[in-house]
């Protein structure tokens, strides 16, 4: 019997040992491992929240911005990368695992052809957006001091289009911002402007709308500061959406007296 419970002892006092030697090289290991590459393994770590992580996405690493996946660096990819940052995107241009910097890029994709801009630290310019809520807003971008628009994707935009301010225009052949053309369409869409001939004014200055949608309106624009308004009084007001290509312009009709009031212009709700 004593001979036995030595044999198990002898057996579990083994057993911690390796144990032990098992946590001692992970230690050593885990202790050896620093922000940047580990060499062993080719793979290139992050600290993230006071804790290193293997890098994912585009890093950057010296004067490069280098495309990893899960640590490992992927120099055989080349091509547009969209890579999604807390609840937007960023766009980026890899070519054999590097970012392309300060450069412009023609992709061909699904639905054609676009032009990016990359920038000094490989994102492409774009206008702000928010997963749930996408729009046709653009952002006024320069470029060696040209300025330029870019959509919510990252395309560089031509014709008319509106930041989440103002309409703007981007010459039809090169994408140039054509401020002087730009502040005859804001003209146009001044807000509390009143005519009776709005739609006509606004065909001849925008051409035909691609769709004219009804909607509710709650803006009796021409009753006078005070007056105790009602139900009734709110049926005399029909407001209209003016939709575009790229940009909706929304107006506000008295049924009784024939008058339209500007309400103002924007980018598209996509969602």
């Amino acid at each position: 019997m004593k001979q036995k419970f030595r044999i198990l002892s002898a057996f579990f006092m083994m057993l911690f040992l390796v144990v032990l030697s098992h946590n001692a090289v992970d230690c050593v290991q885990a202790a050896e491992v620093n922000e940047g590459w580990d060499e062993t393994h080719s793979v290139y770590y992050v600290k993230e929240n006071d804790k290193l992580v293997k890098a994912d996405g585009v890093v950057k690493v010296e004067a490069e911005y280098l495309y990893f996946v899960n640590g490992v660096f992927q120099d055989t990819y080349t091509g547009l990368k969209k890579i999604k940052d807390e609840d937007t995107f960023e766009v980026y241009y890899i070519e054999s695992g590097k970012a392309v910097l300060n450069t412009w890029k023609t992709v061909k994709e699904k639905k054609g052809n676009f032009k990016y801009y990359f920038g000094k630290n490989g994102k492409a310019y774009k206008a702000g957006s928010i997963s749930g809520m996408r729009t046709t807003k653009v952002k006024i971008k320069a470029v060696n001091g040209t300025q330029y628009g870019f959509d919510e994707n990252g395309h560089c935009v031509k014709g008319l289009w509106s930041t989440d301010k103002k309409l703007v225009y981007f010459n039809k052949k090169t994408g140039v911002y054509d401020k002087k053309k730009s502040k005859v369409y804001q003209k146009a869409v001044k807000t509390g402007k009143k005519s009776v001939n709005m739609p006509k004014n606004l065909k001849k200055t925008f051409g035909k709308p691609k769709k004219i949608k009804t909607v509710s309106s709650c803006n009796p624009f021409d009753i006078k500061q005070g007056t105790y308004i009602t139900n009734s009084t709110l049926k005399r007001y029909k407001g209209y959406n003016y939709i575009y290509q790229n940009i909706v312009i929304s107006v506000t009709k008295n049924k009784n007296t024939g008058v339209y009031h500007m309400d103002g212009a924007g980018p598209i709700d996509l969602n």
